[in-house]
């Protein structure tokens, strides 16, 4: 237990590392180098890093190790999109538990805006994922929270980063807040409504930077 315990905690190190850059697509993750950073035996370094790879965070092949993955335009528009699809369904279940108990929720959202204001955006993502996967989570409902867990690499790319530069980072980070209320107030088709929106004004920027004849350019991302 303790073994994976510790290689959780490495495979969330990795992930965090990719999300704020410091690993970069193509990148390759060595075995050795990330044991002497984590302090680490091999075997639960070796255990992340084939949890990352069945997440489809890292690519691997034999004789030559894994690195990190590219994540196309394209992809992460198709993440978001059925991002858009899963989170107002999950707030159909999670609202009943929710309601009136949104204390964690709204600390995250909190949380959202105070990185927003520092613009930065890495910290501006990790509070992103916690805020919307409690959501998921509230619903009860592990086939659904399975899935979303899914597409965590795919939405944490640097598209999302290009996009919140790109606009007003505090308005996209209170659009939180109103699903918060939404949720504390029992109204599950407000909260549905108001996520689905969040996502999809996402989709539509992410489908305007691909080229004229709508096919991903072949650009990519891991970060």
């Amino acid at each position: 237990p303790r073994r994976v315990c510790l290689s959780g905690q490495i495979r969330d190190v990795l992930l965090d590392r990719i999300a704020r850059g410091e690993l970069r697509p193509g990148q390759r993750v060595v075995e050795a180098d990330v044991a002497a950073a984590m302090r680490a035996s091999a075997i639960p370094v070796r255990e992340a890093i084939r949890e990352l790879v069945a997440m489809r965070v890292l690519d691997s092949a034999p004789h030559r190790g894994a690195w990190v993955r590219q994540v196309s335009l394209a992809e992460t528009i198709e993440a978001f999109q059925v991002r858009a699809v899963l989170e107002p369904l999950a707030a159909e279940s999670a609202t009943a538990r929710l309601c009136g108990r949104c204390g964690a929720l709204r600390r995250a959202a909190e949380a959202i805006v105070r990185s927003a204001r520092r613009r930065d955006f890495a910290e501006f993502q990790h509070h992103n994922q916690v805020f919307h996967r409690s959501i998921v989570a509230a619903s009860g409902n592990s086939v659904l929270l399975r899935l979303w867990d899914s597409l965590a690499f795919e939405v944490r790319t640097r598209f999302t980063i290009d996009y919140l530069t790109s606009v007003d980072p505090v308005a996209i980070a209170r659009e939180h807040e109103p699903i918060v209320e939404a949720l504390a107030r029992g109204d599950a088709a407000e909260a549905a409504a108001l996520l689905r929106s969040h996502s999809n004004g996402l989709v539509a920027y992410l489908r305007s930077q691909l080229p004229a004849d709508g096919r991903d350019d072949g650009k990519a991302s891991g970060r």
